[in-house]
């Protein structure tokens, strides 16, 4: 019997941003990316039948035009909804020590609520 698992790797999550924005240019052709992290309000029912709320933060990475637009939208507070895909980051520190970390690489990033402009901007 042969055992295939699905390649499926499609994440969804709404939260807030927690900061702003700050777009980065790499490589040869200056591919604007950012990281923003946004935190997600989980809430759920403890033994007692209370409710209880827990945060969870979620580093998402954005690229392309959707980076490019990052420093005029994706403001702290605003709430988004992210579609993406899970990703692994490895580096090795100083030391030469082994690090991985997990995060969201964006294909959507649906932005729910527009920054207030600024007096000077209107």
């Amino acid at each position: 019997m042969s055992n295939r698992t699905p390649g499926i790797n499609h994440v969804s999550i709404a939260g807030n941003i927690v900061r702003d924005a700050v777009v980065n240019r790499v490589g040869e052709k200056k591919t604007a990316v950012t990281t923003i992290t946004i935190a997600h309000n989980q809430r759920y029912r403890d033994k007692s039948e209370k409710w209880q709320e827990k945060v969870i933060f979620a580093d998402v990475e954005v690229w392309g035009p959707m980076a490019e637009r990052a420093e005029d939208f994706y403001k702290k507070g605003i709430p988004v909804i992210v579609e993406g895909s899970l990703k692994e980051n490895q580096w090795k520190d100083k030391e030469g020590k082994n690090h991985s970390k997990i995060l969201i690489r964006a294909d959507r990033v649906h932005v729910l609520a527009y920054p207030e402009k600024k007096s000077e901007d209107k």
